[in-house]
């Protein structure tokens, strides 16, 4: 039982899908408390963001250097930047708002992405993206017990 909880662990860690995807399958499939599912999704999902957001500098620096790396990097941070608008008008703020807000490409990796190109504070971004995490996670459950009591209520069992 506990490697499922290191599994949702590091699923929280991948781009685009990060915890809205390892919170409920940590709740639905593997049927696991969803209180240290929580706190394995944040943490994974958190722990990723500071190497990213210290490496954002240094592959800057490398792009100068290599082709590839600069088109790929072009191609992500114009993408962020048309994603970005709240977080430029309201900063760290902002960036709470964005990651709190349980979509695709609304998460952690573009929030260490966007602040990066707006040139935010490194702690400060860490922790608004830690305080969206929270959000998000806490939407994710609540979305989840929601529909579980709604087709609990309309008369459908899960096969457990």
């Amino acid at each position: 039982m506990e490697n499922k909880y290191l599994e949702i662990f590091f699923w929280s860690m991948a781009p685009i899908t990060e915890l809205r995807l390892s919170v409920p399958l940590g709740v639905l499939e593997y049927k696991l408390d969803w209180i240290r599912v929580l706190l394995f999704c944040i943490l994974g999902n958190f722990l990723i963001c500071i190497p990213l957001i210290n490496l954002l500098s240094y592959l800057d620096r490398l792009s100068v250097k290599s082709s590839f790396l600069n088109t790929l990097l072009n191609k992500i941070y114009s993408r962020t930047r048309s994603k970005t608008k709240i977080i430029n008008n309201y900063k760290y703020l902002g960036v709470i708002c964005f990651v709190g807000i349980p979509l695709p490409f609304t998460g952690a990796w573009t929030g260490c992405f966007a602040s990066h190109l707006l040139g935010l504070n490194k702690k400060k971004t860490l922790l608004s993206i830690l305080a969206g995490l929270i959000i998000s996670s806490t939407i994710v459950i609540l979305l989840i017990f929601f529909a579980q009591h709604l087709l609990s209520w309309i008369g459908y069992e899960a096969n457990n």
